[in-house]
């Protein structure tokens, strides 16, 4: 069987044709409200995660460590270590960096994720307002 690849490693043509949009239209094949609704549930979801980043800010800079790692495995039997948010003063070894369940933040990569997602709720609210006469006609 053979894999996917990736949407970030196709051409624009190869793209549309793996979704079914068709060529020479603006490329969305939707209507407007329709990509609204799209449009806004991306907004709204940039925006939970940009509050769950500002509160793990809030937590890190409240701490006074130099690095702090989450547990991103909600199935977990509330056994594993760290247990959601551990502050360590020394960086965590390779083994933890590896593991795809633990995030390692530091203020920077906190400050990086905050400054992202502050962009793309721009990017969706500004495509919401480029949006909007066409939704009132």
């Amino acid at each position: 069987m053979a894999s996917q690849r990736s949407f970030e490693q196709m051409a624009d043509e190869e793209i549309r044709s793996a979704v079914g949009l068709a060529a020479g239209t603006d490329g969305s094949g939707l209507d407007a409200a329709t990509q609204a609704r799209v449009f806004a549930t991306e907004l709204i979801r940039a925006r939970g995660r940009f509050a769950h980043h500002r509160a793990l800010y809030a937590a890190f800079v409240g701490a006074g460590k130099p690095a702090m790692v989450e547990n991103l495995d909600e199935e977990g039997d509330g056994r594993a270590v760290p247990a959601k948010l551990v502050f360590v003063d020394d960086a965590p070894g390779p083994e933890v960096e590896a593991d795809p369940l633990l995030r390692v933040w530091t203020e920077r990569t906190l400050l990086e994720a905050l400054t992202e997602e502050r962009a793309v709720q721009d990017f969706f609210a500004a495509l919401l307002d480029e949006l909007a006469p066409r939704l009132a006609s």
